[in-house]
């Protein structure tokens, strides 16, 4: 007798464990911080080309919320966004889900059960996983009272005026969770369970991805589809499978639809790495060009629906620079005016943010700017993740020890050079197009890329393995004093100091696997390297996620608007309406 459904379920369950855990842990966190705010002037335009989508037009004829100007471009005098549509597409089941939950019994509190229910299941898992008696028993204890916690203070987000909102930011939480969900399945067939775990948390706790995954913005989709271009060419490189290396080919034409140079760049890198090392016969390559022709389709008939033209490209249309006028929307948005824009900006300044930087546009500085820098209020990647600077220490075993390079280190590393030469023009306009944005978004993949040249340092894999969980312990040590600090000397002049003690830690650990590397033997025993470099992994993941808790913090309290700021979680949304109150001594 075969197996019921209910058992192969309950199998899947059980074989699968942490893989689950690291995909509801994401969810369960995205959605924690989720709801209506708008952090980005750019997802306006979002959320009129969506609503213009679901009603039946690629062209935008109704206003669904009040952006004048901006990335808008005018065809044949219809109006069109110079975004892909893949979100917005990707965006519409979760539309129609949420608009027929909401006729049923309202789209909010089924968001907020969602919520309850990752935060059941995670416990569940980790129950299980620990062999602890009553596991389920806790999973639904946990769904019970978060629900009925909240419930305390809910009152439902209106699903006609912000379904959009929440559409595309439901569906943008699902699409990182299972990004993070790949980067765990990636490290741990590159490395080991203990790796992985670090590389999916180090991505969820350390890095802007989380911030992207509660906006409008498509950036974490072309993360995604890179990712997976990436996951299924490792399969091909150790199973020779070619239906891998046809998967990873599919991806990258979905990230040309999703993000055009991203896209370019990865198909360019797997077509010079398949072929170095590989040899391809006449069959091979018109497979290949028939699946990267298929994948393509999506970013093709959009190109012709809107420009006329497959080959023309949305990115080359010159924007309009006039303001227009829309009709609204039945539902409109309406903000209210900001009465405390004057307060916020003291906010700014206090905290050290800097709004005329000398701006150099020489591919040197602007090189120098992403990664070691501060230009303005924007921090270079070694500054975001100071632990990424550990990826030289790779250069440096390769140079000295001859190693030899894996087909997948060739793949990031043609990536990566394609990627930037590609990018170079862009990385100047973020800087002076969105000084407050805080980090560059363009690079947010490279926070992989460069985690998994740490981790290929031999030295510095086996220390974290075996000192994991020293490291987290001092992790979370240091992110408590920090918080601390941070509110017992509220306003600190964080952008500065921060600044100082990242790059610090960016030099002090690259030195310390210099100096290792170069000098191994010769190192005085009564010097602690081990110790040291534990330290300052711990202090670098710290001042990751107090980054990112940062950012978060100064998003909300720069943009919120009393129309426009509900969260998901009734509680958190009470949580930030006093700390609003509190520093700007007003009322919402």
């Amino acid at each position: 007798m075969g197996e019921t459904l209910f058992e192969r379920t309950i199998r899947f369950i059980e074989s699968n464990r942490i893989s689950l855990l690291v995909f509801f842990c994401s969810f369960f966190l995205f959605v924690s911080f989720g709801g209506t705010r708008l952090f980005i002037s750019d997802e306006g335009l979002t959320i009129n080309q969506f609503y213009n989508l679901v009603h039946g037009s690629l062209a935008i004829t109704m206003a669904k919320i009040g952006v004048s100007k901006g990335m808008y471009f005018v065809i044949n005098k219809s109006l069109y966004v110079k975004f892909s549509y893949a979100l917005p597409i990707l965006s519409m089941p979760a539309y129609y889900l949420l608009r027929s939950i909401d006729q049923l019994y309202g789209a909010h509190l089924f968001l907020l059960q969602l919520w309850a229910m990752s935060a059941g299941v995670i416990v569940y898992l980790i129950a299980r996983t620990r062999s602890m008696k009553y596991a389920l028993f806790s999973g639904i204890t946990t769904y019970i009272v978060l629900i009925s916690v909240n419930l305390l203070f809910f009152k439902p987000i209106s699903f006609p005026v912000w379904g959009e909102v929440l559409s595309i930011e439901l569906t943008n939480i699902i699409i990182s969770s299972f990004l993070v969900l790949i980067v765990f399945l990636l490290f741990r067939d590159m490395f080991s369970q203990k790796i992985a775990l670090l590389a999916s948390f180090f991505i969820l706790l350390a890095t802007p991805v989380s911030f992207y995954a509660i906006t409008l913005k498509h950036h974490n989709l072309a993360v995604l589809f890179t990712l997976l271009s990436f996951y299924f060419f490792y399969k091909y490189y150790k199973k020779t499978d070619n239906r891998f290396i046809f998967l990873a080919y599919a991806s990258a034409g979905l990230c040309v639809w999703t993000r055009i140079l991203d896209g370019a760049a990865l198909l360019g890198a797997l077509l010079i790495t398949d072929f170095i090392i590989s040899r391809r016969n006449i069959k091979y390559l018109v497979t290949v060009s028939i699946v990267i022709l298929i994948s393509l389709m999506p970013f093709l008939i959009f190109n012709y629906l809107i420009l006329g033209n497959p080959l023309s490209i949305i990115e080359n249309v010159p924007p309009m620079t006039d303001q227009m006028t829309l009709y609204t929307a039945k539902d409109f948005i309406q903000l209210t005016e900001n009465m405390n824009q004057q307060l916020q900006l003291g906010l700014f300044a206090k905290l050290g943010y800097d709004w005329n930087p000398v701006i150099k546009t020489d591919w040197m500085n602007i090189v120098l700017d992403i990664t070691f820098l501060k230009l303005g209020n924007n921090f270079g990647i070694f500054l975001v993740s100071p632990f990424l600077i550990a990826a030289f220490g790779f250069v440096l075993e390769w140079v000295k020890r001859k190693t030899k390079l894996s087909g997948i280190d060739k793949l990031f590393a043609i990536y990566t050079v394609l990627f930037i030469l590609l990018y170079l023009n862009y990385f100047i306009l973020i800087v002076t197009d969105t000084p407050a944005t805080l980090e560059y978004r363009y690079l947010l993949i490279f926070y992989v890329t460069l985690f998994y040249f740490s981790m290929r340092v031999g030295y510095l894999r086996m220390l974290v393995e075996n000192n994991l969980k020293t490291i987290c312990l001092m992790y979370a040590g240091m992110i408590l004093l920090s918080l601390l600090y941070f509110i017992a000397g509220f306003p600190v002049p964080f952008m500065n100091q921060y600044y100082l003690v990242a790059l610090g830690t960016s030099f002090f650990l690259i030195g310390l696997l210099i100096l290792r590397a170069m000098l191994p033997n010769k190192i005085p025993r009564t010097i602690p390297v081990d110790k040291y470099m534990q330290f300052l992994i711990a202090l670098s993941f710290a001042l990751s996620s107090l980054f990112l808790i940062y950012y978060y913090w100064i998003s909300t309290m720069s943009y919120i608007y009393p129309s426009q700021n509900y969260t998901i979680v009734p509680v958190l949304e009470n949580i930030v309406r006093w700390m609003f109150q509190s520093i700007f001594s007003t009322k919402l």
